[in-house]
């Protein structure tokens, strides 16, 4: 029996939730600002709304993933591993231009 979602879904889900947790818990503290100037304005609707909108950007994208996963499970594999890459990549990489700046 195939599994309901996949590892790699499963990864993206729990690297969201901890980048969504670590900004706003850096943005609380005043210990960091969100360079995303979309996300930096959810952020200053509340952090409800910040949340909301993080999870509304990855939930329907590992949805339709999920729901072709079972016509193409290699295909999906690999775009949602691409996915992880460029997320990660993005993460660190912005990390590393937003702390040179300062």
């Amino acid at each position: 029996m195939q599994n309901l979602i996949s590892k790699e879904s499963l990864v993206l889900i729990a690297i969201c939730i901890l980048d969504t947790a670590i900004t706003a818990v850096l943005v609380a503290t005043g210990r960091a600002e969100e360079a995303n100037p979309l996300m930096a304005q959810c952020l200053r609707q509340g952090i409800a709304h910040f949340c909301l909108v993080k999870a509304l950007t990855v939930l329907p994208l590992i949805v339709v993933a999920e729901s072709y996963r079972r016509q193409n499970p290699v295909f999906v594999k690999k775009v949602i591993r691409i996915g992880i890459g460029v997320y990660l990549g993005l993460y660190f990489g912005l990390l590393a231009v937003v702390n040179a700046a300062n």
